[in-house]
């Protein structure tokens, strides 16, 4: 099981940019503003020094300079959404992204640190998100779709989304029908799956189904004994085979959940059911090997030959109403109370 959770915490803390103001009444003067005490956000506006620059934070600082009309869409309108996944970064994880505005075609906006999306139609209605207007999430998806850097990238982001519950398939597969697709477009949206939970069971399930055209397994699902007991809750399951397969995060490296984990895979093993376990670091040439290899040992029984029983889907838990420092540790414990 991952450590991700597909939903961020509402942002605490956002700061609205000011215009400098000769007086000093709305905003500092220009010569306080040139000082230590203020950062520039844009030309002519300004933000205490001491504000965090968050993601929401960028977002907001890129939204004050939109024309009218003009609203955050790709991955900053998902992200205000919610969904956690999208958080600012290139595929390195560090690089920040320009934030993603659209513009009516004859709109115009100077500086940086926005990517410009038009359009000769019609701006769709927006939706407030922490007091700045949107565009709706499921066409914000599908302007960040067309940016992304492969098919595989594309097939995380759809997951994502539909992880946190910020988009609806069937609105987004309709939006999609009206528009022009890119191929990544088009891949992800065929294949989006509301059943990962995070970024790596996504990945997984692509190097399943796309690289080794396996039948489609189902995720995130209890596995039960035949008295009814829950046994575990596995990120991919392929029933027909009796193979699962499971992507380990940095919440399992402790000694406790790694006493967890083993004693949860034999009680698997015990019931007739063949894993693969995905970590940090291994190359999708080993995920590939893995899967195989164990779809190689596992059993095949028929139905009625086999000692488990596939049981509910199992979302994400909500997050708790804490800070957001106390996820992993609420994770932990959502965990242990399904094992």
């Amino acid at each position: 099981m991952s450590d991700f959770h597909p939903r961020c915490p509402p942002p605490r803390g956002l700061v609205r940019p000011v215009r400098t103001d000769p007086d000093g009444v709305t905003g500092p003067t220009r010569g306080v503003a040139a000082g230590p005490r203020w950062r520039t956000s844009s030309p002519g506006l300004v933000v205490p020094a001491d504000v965090e620059l968050s993601v929401e934070q960028r977002i907001l600082e890129a939204a004050v300079r939109l024309p009218a009309g003009a609203m955050p869409t790709g991955w900053a309108a998902l992200r205000l959404a919610g969904a956690a996944w999208f958080d600012g970064a290139a595929a390195d994880g560090r690089t920040p992204m320009p934030v993603p505005v659209l513009l009516p075609h004859a709109s115009r906006l100077r500086g940086s640190g926005v990517r410009v999306e038009r359009t000769r139609g019609s701006l769709p209605p927006p939706v407030t998100r922490h007091g700045m207007a949107c565009v709706p999430s499921e066409v914000a998806l599908l302007h960040e779709l067309r940016w992304a850097a492969s098919l595989r990238r594309a097939g995380v982001m759809a997951d994502m989304a539909l992880a946190a519950g910020v988009v609806d398939l069937a609105v987004l597969r309709a939006h999609a029908a009206t528009r022009r697709r890119t191929d990544a477009t088009t891949y992800a949206l065929q294949r989006a799956c509301g059943e990962c939970r995070s970024p790596k069971e996504s990945e997984m399930l692509q190097v399943w189904g796309a690289d080794l055209d396996l039948p489609r397994p189902v995720m995130n699902r209890e596995v039960l004994d035949l008295a009814g007991r829950v046994i575990a809750v596995v990120d991919l399951l392929e029933v027909e085979s009796g193979t699962y397969g499971e992507y380990k995060g940095a919440a399992h490296r402790s000694r406790e959940r790694q006493r967890r984990d083993e004693a949860r895979a034999d009680e698997l093993r015990g019931v007739g059911l063949e894993a693969f376990v995905l970590v940090a670091g291994d190359s999708e040439r080993v995920w590939r090997d893995r899967m195989l290899s164990a779809r190689g040992r596992a059993l095949w029984l028929p139905e009625g030959r086999r000692r488990w029983r596939v049981g509910a889907f199992v979302p994400a838990p909500p997050l708790p109403d804490e800070d957001e420092a106390a996820l992993d540790e609420f994770m932990l414990e959502h965990y242990r109370a399904l094992e």
